[in-house]
């Protein structure tokens, strides 16, 4: 288990849910914090909760869509503290709805943040990590990367890419001693849904009963540090997301065993299988 005292930490998405949790169990270890948030008051407001139990972290209002604006976080971060010990991309937005009816410029709200956001800073930090001989880079994706719900088209779809930029990093990254986690949490209740109301009567349902069938945030919180601790190259967070992939993984079984109870059965089998939507 990594020893992360005296590490210098960002936290983008600082000043709200499982980014705040973090900033305290950080801080609690010894670490030295830095938070970003386009939040500006309620990441001042954490900055000086901080500061009651620890050091005032070093705080930045960045949009992290903007790469000058990362790259002139990380230039002051740099001249201040000498670099990064550990990166957490964990700032992010959300969206539902279907895929056609989200305008081009929602999709690319929706890269901005999710996506770009992380290169920006992983490439902004990179080459001081490599400089100073080593880093560890964490990226929170989302499990809908192995679900893809309907209705959560855009936001999967981006989800995803941006967990095999961060799995793929993390091979490349071994000759410079460099780390890398990728995260994969499952649902937070958190203000991140707060704005989704959903399309269907069973989207609408599902945003109503978020308390009860989502994680806490600081239990992710957590979870996302003891992952940091041990180095971990993947954390999956909830059993349920590793259920997904395991259905993505069994679905074509599925097809061909249904195919088979289909034939012995005498039935149209293609006509079936579309009809029920086992294909």
């Amino acid at each position: 288990m990594a020893k992360i005292e005296g590490k210098r930490v960002l936290i983008t998405g600082g000043a709200n849910g499982i980014g705040r949790q973090m900033a305290d169990l950080f801080q609690a270890a010894g670490c030295k914090l830095v938070l970003s948030d386009i939040d500006e008051k309620n990441l001042e407001a954490a900055a000086a909760q901080l500061a009651t139990k620890g050091p005032r972290p070093l705080i930045y209002k960045v949009n992290i869509g903007n790469q000058k604006a990362v790259e002139e976080m990380t230039a002051d971060i740099v001249e201040k503290l000498g670099g990064l010990d550990i990166l957490i991309n964990n700032a992010g937005i959300g969206h539902n709805g279907e895929m056609l009816e989200t305008p081009i410029a929602t999709w690319k709200k929706i890269m901005d943040v999710n996506f770009w956001g992380t290169l920006y800073h992983s490439y902004a930090f990179l080459p001081h990590m490599i400089r100073q001989g080593g880093g560890h880079i964490v990226n929170v994706s989302s499990g809908q990367a192995f679900f893809r719900l309907p209705t959560w088209g855009p936001y999967a779809t981006v989800k995803l890419a941006q967990g095999a930029f961060s799995e793929l990093l993390r091979f490349e990254m071994k000759k410079f001693n460099i780390k890398v986690t990728t995260v994969y949490p499952f649902m937070i209740n958190t203000g991140f849904y707060n704005e989704i109301e959903g399309d269907t009567l069973g989207a609408k349902l599902s945003m109503k009963l978020l308390p009860l069938y989502s994680m806490k945030p600081q239990t992710v919180a957590k979870i996302i540090f003891k992952a940091v601790k041990k180095q971990k190259a993947v954390e999956m967070v909830s059993v349920i997301n590793n259920m997904g992939v395991v259905m993505r993984s069994l679905s074509p079984v599925a097809t061909i065993a249904s195919k088979m109870v289909l034939t012995f059965l005498g039935k149209d089998c293609d006509t079936l299988l579309d009809e029920t939507g086992l294909r």
